[in-house]
């Protein structure tokens, strides 16, 4: 099935009580999206907003249903405070941050369609075909818990030499770019090299779902050529992040910008490799189902502790979840009887 594939589509993975929306190129993640189906996500909702107060730069803030704050673009358009207004949000919240919104444009069509459908119009290029992985069969076959699991490390080893190292506080996000086996003659090459550094980060950035103030140590440069990386950060980084800004080297010679959250970082869906593992149990069963396509002589052998989690989840209903005390307590196996 997987060679039927194009080289580049976006994958929906509803499996396991969690929607993933993957956008793949190349058989690696370039864009992630998940949350759990117990907690629907707020970004893509159509709602009806009251007008606070008006700010600078186009923008406003909204309440909804009196109750969590909104900041809302609203353009050129100007309203007077306790206006009616109606937002499509496209921000998750974020610890006391105000949730992120658009002014609606009265689209119909978008409005019909359901919340997966608004994500994917909302941050997705629209011309990608989109394929329906409900028993997460593609993502197991094309391992891309691997692509995940390597998006979660700080470390990465750039194609053509160097290395990143990315650093998340509360406040800001760091990234260091080392230079190491990089061989640099002079300051042409060292621009060079800083102008792939930072598409390389900018991939970074979209596949790990950063978003707030990010900092990016550059290696030592003249003035004129930060001047003109900055200018390459601009024009480049304004095609993949619209609302973002550029605001260039501080004092402390670190690249200053801002990305806008909309979806919580990759790290808090898995919160330890105990929750990854089970979640991946969990899937094997609903891949079995689909695959093996029989009844009754499907068995999932597991542990104590595993057995207690599974018995509290939807799985499928012919495939009989079996304790055994001999086994590790978070030990799980799935096996096909003979018969």
């Amino acid at each position: 099935m997987i060679n039927e594939i194009k080289d580049h589509f976006i994958l929906v993975d509803k499996c396991a009580e969690q929607t993933r929306i993957v956008e793949i190129k190349s058989n690696k993640i370039v864009k992630i999206i998940c949350w759990q189906d117990e907690k629907p996500p707020l970004i893509g909702n159509i709602l009806d907003a009251t007008v606070l107060k008006t700010l600078n730069s186009g923008i406003v803030r909204a309440s909804l249903n009196a109750k969590k704050m909104i900041t809302v673009r609203v353009g050129t358009k100007f309203f007077k405070n306790n206006a009616k207004i109606k937002v499509i949000i496209t921000s998750e919240e974020f610890e006391d941050k105000p949730i992120q919104a658009k002014l609606w444009s009265g689209n119909c069509d978008l409005q019909k369609i359901n919340n997966v459908k608004r994500i994917i119009d909302l941050f997705f290029n629209k011309n990608i075909p989109v394929i329906e992985d409900n028993h997460a069969i593609y993502w197991n076959d094309m391992d891309l818990d691997y692509c995940f699991l390597n998006a979660l490390d700080p470390m990465i080893k750039i194609k053509d030499g160097g290395v990143l190292w990315i650093e998340k506080t509360k406040t800001a996000t760091l990234i260091d770019v080392d230079t190491k086996n990089v061989l640099i003659n002079n300051e042409d090459e060292m621009l060079k090299f800083c102008k792939n550094v930072f598409l390389k980060c900018m991939d970074e950035i979209k596949l790990r779902n950063i978003g707030g103030m990010i900092l990016i140590d550059f290696p030592r440069m003249s003035l004129i050529r930060k001047k003109n990386l900055h200018e390459f950060i601009i024009k480049e980084g304004i095609k993949k992040f619209l609302d973002s800004n550029f605001l260039g080297f501080s004092r402390l010679q670190l690249y200053e910008m801002y990305v806008p959250r909309n979806f919580k970082s990759l790290e808090s869906f898995y919160i330890n490799k105990n929750e990854f593992d089970f979640q991946n149990h969990l899937r094997s069963l609903w891949r079995a189902s689909k695959k093996i396509k029989s009844k009754n002589n499907i068995e999932f052998l597991c542990g104590k502790n595993l057995y207690k989690r599974l018995k509290l989840k939807k799985i499928p209903e012919f495939i009989n979840i079996i304790e055994r005390i001999d086994l590790p307590k978070d030990y799980g196996e799935l096996l096909e009887k003979k018969i």
